[in-house]
C-alpha cells in the first residue's frame, strides 16, 4: 500500500512539475516578442528577462526555508496560486512595470516550486530509488523547458499574445489540480537538529557539494549560451543539432539511471566532473560539425549525471540538517554556475575560444578535485560511523 501511495505521489508530482514549469516557459519567448511589437528596445527587454533569473536564484534558498516551515506540498500549492497574479500583471496597462513584476513573480514561484518538487521527490524515495526518482524529476524539467517555448511561439503566431496568456492560465489550473491531488506524507525522519539557514549554508555537507555543482554548471553557461557565437567564429552550421543531441543524451541517460546501484553514486559524480572537464578541452579544438557532435555526446552524458546524482549524494549525507534548506541552497549553485559560465564565456571578446575553453577547463577540474579529495573522504566518515544514509534509510 505504501509503495502504491508513493508511486501515485511520484507520478502526480512529475505531471504537476511539467505543467507548472511550462507556465513560465510558454511565456519565456512570448514576452520578448510582445515587447518588440510594443516598441521596447533590446536593453529594456533584456532587463525584464533578467528579473526572472535574479528572482529565481533568490527563491531557491528561500524555498528551502519555506519547505521547512510549511512542507513541500503546501509550498507547491502556494507557488501555483501566486502564479495566477502574472496573467493580470501582463494584461494591465502598466507597460514595462507590469511585465517586470510578472517576471519577478515567475522567478519567485518557479524557484520555490523547484525546491519543493525536489524535496517532495526525495521524501517519497528510498535509498535504492532516490537516483532514479531524481533523474526522472530532472527529466520533467527538461520536457517543460524543451516543449513549452516552442508551443508558446506557435500560440503567439496563431492566437496572438492573449492566446498565450490564456494557455498559461489553463496550464496553471492543471498544475493546481495535480498538486492538490498529492498526499501529504510522513517520512519517519527525526526532526532536524539544525534549521538555522546560515548554519546550514556554512555546513561542510552543504557548501562542498554546492561548490562542486557550481564548478560543473559553469560548463553549461560557457558552452550552451555561447554556442551561436562560437559556431559563427568557426564557421560551423547546424548548431541546433547540438542541442537536440545533447537533450536526447540527457533524457536517455536519466531514464536508465535507475539501473545504477546506490554504491556507484560517488563514482558517477566523479565521472561527470571528468566529462565536464573533457568537454571544455574538446570544445577548444572543435573545428567542424562532426567534432561538435562528439562534444554534444560527451557533454550530454556528463550533464545528465551531475545534478540528480549529486543531489542524491547530498540527501544521503546530511544527517541532522534540514533537507529542504539544504536542497534549496544546493540548487542555487546550479543557477549561479550557469550565470557565471555565460559571463566567463563573454571573455571570448578578448581571447580566442581555444584558450578560453582550455583555461575554463580548470574550473570543473577543480570541482572534481574538491569532490574526490575533500568531499568524498568527508562523507566516508559518515559511513564509518554507521550513519551512511543520514535522514533517509534503505528501503524506506
Amino acid at each position: 500500500m505504501k509503495f502504491d501511495r508513493n508511486m501515485k505521489n511520484f507520478a502526480l508530482v512529475l505531471a504537476a512539475t511539467i505543467a507548472f514549469i511550462s507556465t513560465y516557459y510558454l511565456m519565456m519567448p512570448v514576452i520578448p516578442s510582445y515587447m518588440l511589437q510594443k516598441g521596447f528596445d533590446n536593453m529594456t527587454i533584456g532587463l525584464v528577462v533578467f528579473f526572472f533569473s535574479v528572482s529565481s536564484l533568490i527563491a531557491r534558498p528561500l524555498g528551502g526555508v519555506w519547505v521547512e516551515k510549511m512542507g513541500s506540498r503546501k509550498l507547491m500549492l502556494i507557488s501555483i496560486i501566486l502564479f495566477f497574479i502574472t496573467p493580470v500583471l501582463v494584461k494591465l496597462p502598466l507597460g514595462v512595470t507590469g511585465l517586470g513584476m510578472a517576471q519577478l513573480i515567475y522567478g519567485l514561484t518557479i524557484g520555490a516550486f523547484t525546491v519543493a518538487s525536489a524535496t517532495f521527490t526525495t521524501d517519497i524515495s528510498s535509498a535504492e530509488t532516490i537516483a532514479q526518482f531524481m533523474g526522472l524529476n530532472s527529466i520533467s524539467f527538461t520536457i517543460a523547458k524543451g516543449i513549452a517555448p516552442a508551443l508558446g511561439i506557435k500560440l503567439m503566431d496563431i492566437t496572438g499574445f492573449n492566446g498565450a496568456v490564456i494557455a498559461t492560465v489553463i496550464t496553471g489550473l492543471i498544475a493546481l489540480i495535480l498538486a492538490f491531488l498529492l498526499t501529504d506524507i510522513r517520512t519517519g525522519r527525526k526532526a532536524p537538529e539544525s534549521s538555522n539557514f546560515m548554519e546550514i549554508l556554512l555546513h561542510k555537507y552543504v557548501y562542498m557539494p554546492t561548490i562542486v555543482l557550481f564548478c560543473g554548471m559553469i560548463t553549461f553557461g560557457a558552452i550552451s549560451a555561447m554556442l551561436p557565437v562560437f559556431a559563427h567564429e568557426r564557421g560551423i552550421a547546424g548548431i541546433e543539432y547540438f542541442f537536440l543531441i545533447n537533450t536526447s543524451v540527457v533524457v536517455i541517460s536519466r531514464l536508465i539511471m535507475g539501473s545504477w546501484s546506490k554504491r556507484y553514486l560517488e563514482s558517477l559524480v566523479a565521472l561527470s566532473m571528468v566529462l565536464m572537464t573533457l568537454s571544455f578541452l574538446a570544445m577548444s579544438i572543435v573545428r567542424n560539425f562532426y567534432q561538435l557532435v562528439v562534444v554534444a555526446l560527451i557533454y550530454g552524458f556528463g550533464f545528465a549525471i551531475l545534478f540528480p546524482i549529486l543531489t542524491s549524494v547530498l540527501v544521503l549525507n546530511i544527517p541532522g540538517l534540514s533537507r529542504g534548506m539544504a536542497i534549496g541552497i544546493f540548487s542555487a549553485g546550479f543557477d549561479m554556475g550557469v550565470a557565471a559560465g555565460a559571463l566567463l564565456g563573454g571573455l571570448s571578446k578578448f581571447i580566442s575560444f581555444k584558450w578560453l575553453y582550455m583555461i575554463l577547463s580548470l574550473i570543473p577540474l577543480t570541482g572534481y578535485l574538491i569532490f574526490q579529495y575533500v568531499y568524498r573522504p568527508t562523507i566516508r566518515k559518515i559511513t564509518a560511523n554507521g550513519d551512511e544514509l543520514g535522514p533517509i534509510k534503505s528501503g524506506q
